[in-house]
């Protein structure tokens, strides 16, 4: 005898009526009605239902919210860490570093770290000293307004650099043991640990440059005045070198420096000048 087995289904109606009910409040922002009340002790909200009140909005957030929120939102600093296999388009930002020109071209050891700072620094070449407790930047001797700047600290007020100290400016290289200047004084005491030999001529306007505020004199005449100075002061061969030099660097004719030693024959040792001159006038 076969025998049916029957399989009642029991549906609890009052559980399909309440999801029935939640059904139609969802997403209304309304409670349903079998929701129990709000106690006398919960704290109502002062705004509309689903919108935060006035008293959350400016609710001020605790420290361990602020500390969640600055770990969410850090800043994107630079990094060199290798980025993770797999990972594209990572792009670093690099803020280049800000270059220091707050530093003056002549210091003393007051402006370095320690007495034996000048002495390092002359040795790696980044300083060139001019006493025992001055010098200056050598990557500002390697251009002309560098170099301007520089002699207008060593040069007094009012005075003309002539000789070797305009041939510095001109030029480059070492800087001279003495400082010559056009001026109607006479300086005594030292500048940078050298002495100041004074020249008392006629400089016309064409004959003077102004270079970083420094009043020198020019090319052509410069070198006139070093074709002038003596065998004591410079020697003679030395002399011609410099001379040439500064003849090829700023292409100067002989011929405009002998008309410029025949209108001051005045002028001590013009016969020798005028004999150089002569003779190399066939090289330039």
């Amino acid at each position: 005898m076969n025998t049916t087995t029957i399989t009642t289904q029991h549906i609890n109606h009052s559980t399909a009526s309440g999801a029935a009910k939640r059904s139609e409040n969802f997403g209304t922002g309304r409670p349903p009605p079998s929701a129990a009340r709000p106690s006398m002790y919960q704290i109502k909200s002062n705004g509309r239902p689903g919108i935060l009140g006035r008293r959350q909005r400016n609710r001020k957030p605790d420290r361990k919210d602020a500390a969640l929120e600055g770990k969410r939102f850090e800043q994107n600093l630079p990094t060199t860490r290798k980025p993770n296999i797999g990972v594209t388009n990572v792009s670093t930002v690099m803020t280049p570093t800000p270059v220091n020109r707050s530093t003056p071209m002549l210091m003393s050891n007051r402006d370095l770290p320690g007495p034996l700072s000048m002495n390092r620094l002359d040795d790696f070449g980044a300083l060139h000293r001019l006493d025992d407790i001055s010098a200056y930047l050598a990557e500002y001797s390697d251009t002309l307004f560098g170099r301007g700047i520089i002699m207008t600290k060593v040069v007094p007020s009012h005075a003309i650099a002539c000789g070797r100290s305009a041939l510095w400016v001109w030029m480059g290289d070492g800087f001279p043991d003495v400082i010559d200047i056009i001026s109607g004084s006479h300086f005594r005491s030292m500048a940078y640990g050298r002495p100041i030999k004074t020249y008392d001529r006629c400089v016309p306007e064409g004959h003077m440059s102004t270079i970083a505020g420094l009043k020198v004199t020019s090319p052509t005449r410069t070198a006139c005045d070093i074709a002038l100075m003596s065998g004591a002061t410079i020697p003679g061969k030395r002399r011609s070198e410099l001379i040439c030099a500064i003849m090829r660097e700023y292409h100067i004719s002989p011929a405009a420096c002998l008309t410029i030693l025949e209108k001051n024959h005045f002028w001590p040792n013009v016969p020798q000048a005028r004999r150089f001159f002569k003779a190399v006038q066939y090289c330039f």
